[in-house]
């Protein structure tokens, strides 16, 4: 029995202005032919499929695409969990629609412990969504962590797997993540997993291993420049009643790169940038400036696009730049102009009144505000 642990797709997610679909797109082929080259007999999803309840067309697509491929391409069955960036219920609509196709969907807690055990294989599956406090106590009576137990114990006759998406025992956060923490504690203590021969986490996007035998396989994509750790999914394997794993790389589809520079050394150390995925590179630069200095993202432009590379973030960092306000005995006084001018004045002190044409674009920003509809 051979079984392949990943989550944290986050299928929608943007990165400032750009779309992640073709990063995504490429993952969900390479997963199709890992669960293949690997013979895979079940695919285990740990939540967060998707980055908002409410996902886009496109990824909503993808998702579809990718169980179809699954079931016309593989034996594998799939398992998935909803993690709380997803609408479990929008998950679990098209349940009986997929229940041909060997894909079973666990939205929302239930209120009998049975309901999130299954048979896979020569396992038995444990499989939790993500849930909160009041979801385990429904009448506001009683201790969690001890209504969460009778979710996890049950006589063991064959090797129990557990799929969870929360936080557990000690981690270490991507940065990317919503932390949520379980009425009040900051994680599930690993003691609680102890009977499970393998604990399938979700929820944070660094893979890692938590406990002796609990691993987070982490998201496959770096959701954010500052994620640099290998991307990953797990191959579980079960022989005679024993449950081994091993990490699996994902290919780099797209390199992020985060560059912590100075005015003297950004032409060095932008073009030593080296790609290594498929589609093009995009450069976060930190840069520590003495004074505002004009063209200069257009010149790191410039130096990126001739390596093909492009520019997402630019981030000047300034020597001055924790100047207090001049005024701040009359921060609560001024108008909203004359606050943003005292603000272009303290970032920029050197650089006289504010610029007519950035003034002009902020009056313009101020209306669009003052006539937006309220929120529903």
């Amino acid at each position: 029995m051979r079984l392949l642990h990943t989550s944290d797709w986050h299928l929608g997610k943007r990165l400032f202005k750009m779309d992640r679909a073709a990063e995504h797109d490429r993952f969900l082929n390479w997963l199709v032919e890992e669960i293949k080259s690997q013979d895979v007999d079940a695919l285990l999803i740990a939540g967060d499929v998707f980055d908002t309840p409410t996902p886009p067309h496109q990824a909503l697509e993808a998702f579809f695409n990718f169980l179809h491929r699954v079931s016309t391409e593989t034996r594998a069955q799939t398992h998935i969990i909803a993690g709380n960036h997803d609408s479990g219920l929008l998950l679990e609509a098209p349940g009986r629609l997929l229940a041909p196709h060997r894909v079973k969907v666990w939205g929302k807690l239930s209120v009998n412990p049975e309901h999130h055990w299954a048979q896979v294989g020569s396992i038995d599956l444990c499989a939790l969504p993500f849930f909160r406090s009041y979801e385990l106590l429904p009448h506001g009576d009683g201790d969690a962590i001890g209504a969460l137990k009778h979710y996890l114990v049950r006589d063991k006759v064959r090797p129990q797997l557990l799929m969870l998406h929360h936080l557990a025992g000690m981690f270490e956060a991507a940065g990317s993540e919503q932390v949520i923490g379980l009425s009040g504690l900051d994680s599930i203590p690993t003691e609680l997993f102890s009977a499970f021969d393998y604990v399938a986490l979700g929820h944070i996007h660094k893979p890692q291993k938590i406990g002796p035998r609990a691993y987070y396989s982490g998201s496959p994509i770096p959701l954010r420049f500052s994620e640099t750790a290998k991307k990953s999914v797990i191959i579980i394997d079960e022989a005679q009643g024993q449950l081994t794993s091993q990490i699996h790389p994902i290919p780099v589809f797209r390199d992020l790169f985060s560059v912590k520079t100075t005015e003297t050394t950004y032409h060095e150390d932008l073009r030593s940038l080296k790609q290594t995925g498929e589609l093009t590179p995009q450069v976060e630069v930190q840069i520590d400036l003495s004074q505002p200095r004009m063209g200069l993202v257009e010149e790191v432009k410039d130096l990126l696009a001739q390596a093909g590379m492009e520019l997402l973030s630019f981030i000047p960092r300034y020597q001055d730049s924790e100047t207090p306000l001049r005024r701040p005995e009359r921060i609560f006084e001024l108008e909203p102009l004359e606050l943003f001018a005292e603000f272009y004045a303290t970032k920029y002190p050197d650089s006289g009144e504010l610029p007519e044409d950035l003034a002009q674009d902020f009056k313009t920003l101020l209306e669009k505000v003052r006539h937006a509809a309220p929120p529903a």
